[in-house]
């Protein structure tokens, strides 16, 4: 299971790194707590750099109307800046000009963000937003950073989100999930069909089972396990 949770801490280094995880190779045999630990410095150290630029676009986009930093903001800077940007902005104004942006390009705009940076901003967003944009990050198989997303939104709307996601989506998803205690409450959301489609992947993949079960409370192992 040690393998298995390096090899899941080395894909989110990569996501965070804008790498591809082959170019992460050495580090395999490197411990899963010291590969959580070095994505948080790596995080860090991509958010700081260009940090005073990143505070002036975002005090700029104050003082124009949100239809218009919208529509920069979509044409002019992309979503990898725009997720630094949002990452310093005050919630409320964030939230305000997410409103004015396209759901697909929100979508983008979320493989670049650190959601513990943004939950302020999330939790002012309609959850019908939320919703669209996470079912676009799960249908273009944006299982990672869906999972980061997990902690920040509740049980419920993460549930709307996976409303017809395939058993073994679900299982990735729990797996990329960094606080094991939110995967309980999603767990016990789903539908006796959707759990046995978990059950029926676990079994294809005994060490993902392993990971999972490890993570979950009692009584979501005993459900699993009568549905297996």
């Amino acid at each position: 299971m040690t393998a298995l949770t390096s090899a899941l801490e080395i894909s989110k280094l990569a996501h965070e790194m804008h790498v591809d995880e082959s170019e992460l190779a050495e580090f395999a045999t490197t411990s899963p707590d010291d590969l959580r630990d070095l994505r948080g410095i790596v995080s860090h150290a991509m958010f700081s750099r260009h940090e005073s630029r990143v505070k002036g676009l975002a005090g700029v986009s104050k003082k124009l109307p949100a239809a218009v930093t919208a529509k920069i903001t979509e044409i002019a800077m992309g979503p990898i800046l725009s997720a630094r940007v949002a990452a310093v902005m005050d919630p409320a104004d964030a939230a305000k000009l997410a409103g004015h942006l396209k759901p697909e390009f929100l979508a983008e705009l979320s493989v670049h963000l650190d959601p513990s940076r943004v939950a302020g901003i999330i939790a002012k967003l309609d959850d019908a937003l939320v919703v669209e944009v996470g079912r676009r990050l799960l249908a273009e198989g944006h299982l990672l950073t869906l999972a980061r997303f997990t902690g920040v939104v509740s049980p419920e709307t993460s549930l709307e989100v996976v409303d017809g996601a395939s058993g073994a989506e679900i299982l990735q998803l729990a797996l990329f999930i960094d606080e094991p205690s939110v995967v309980d409450p999603i767990l016990a959301g789903l539908s006796d069909e959707t759990v046995t489609e978990i059950a029926a992947a676990t079994v294809e993949h005994s060490e993902a089972a392993d990971a999972l079960l490890a993570a979950l409370h009692e009584d979501s192992r005993a459900r699993i396990a009568s549905l297996a």
